[in-house]
């Protein structure tokens, strides 16, 4: 038996619908997970309910109703006994080898701090396949979303955590950017660890408020490289990826 050194974060809120099925998703690896961390904001539905019946070692920590997963994932790292983390959205899924995936390939590419493979996408029947929020999707092949990553746990001591100010909850998409403003190196290949779920609620459905949470990282950014002398920049700054 392979002793594990995963820990897995799920930041749950009102998730009743899905959880149950994302919590399978992990217990179905091939490689084993040392624990999974459920951080709930607050839950007024049976997310509760329906985490302490699944199997595996949980731990279920219930907070104040805070808004944005930031907060949930700061804790569940804070809490995380692993030296590797893999977040999990709740209403998403893990392909069955995903985590053997990549913990293989970050012990064969020991510099690397991050892992990422593909996203696939499950588009719920009830979803208008047409739409302009499914479009914009399906044909993405490798667009980086944290439940497609595996981190050093590491990585968050360099970087920091996820910040909890954000407006518009792109606070996932500020850490990545922050990442790669100070180098950090992902490992990148095209194998698919994450099963993204479309369905009608979707944060990134309200395409407004996705796009201002952009505008709002790509702001930080700017200010912050300003700060550190790097001068003004068009665009976000590249990743520093090993692919293969």
């Amino acid at each position: 038996m392979k002793t594990s050194k995963i820990s897995v974060i799920i930041a749950s809120y009102n998730g009743q619908e899905f959880i149950a099925e994302a919590i399978e998703s992990i217990n179905k690896q091939t490689y084993p997970v040392k624990e999974i961390i459920v951080v709930d904001d607050g839950s007024t539905d049976k997310t509760e309910e329906i985490v302490k019946n699944q199997n595996g070692n949980i731990r279920f920590i219930k907070q104040q109703h805070k808004g944005d997963p930031a907060f949930g994932r700061n804790i569940g790292i804070g809490e995380a006994k692993g030296e590797l983390i893999a977040f999990l959205d709740q209403d998403d899924m893990w392909p069955e080898n995903k985590l053997e995936i990549q913990v293989e390939r970050l012990e064969r590419f020991a510099e690397a701090q991050v892992d990422v493979g593909t996203t696939k996408l499950l588009i719920s029947e009830t979803v208008d396949k047409n739409s302009a929020f499914a479009n914009r999707l399906k044909d993405s092949g490798q667009y980086f979303l944290l439940s497609s990553g595996v981190f050093r746990k590491s990585v968050f001591e360099e970087i920091g955590l996820f910040a909890e100010d954000m407006t518009y909850h792109a606070s996932d998409f500020d850490w990545i950017v922050r990442a790669a403003e100070n180098e950090v190196l992902f490992s990148v290949h095209g194998q698919p660890t994450h099963l993204y779920r479309i369905h009608d609620n979707n944060y990134s459905n309200d395409i407004k408020k996705l796009r201002m949470g952009v505008a709002e990282v790509f702001k930080n950014s700017l200010f912050r490289r300003k700060l550190a002398g790097k001068g003004m920049f068009k665009g976000f700054p590249k990743l520093k990826t090993i692919k293969s």
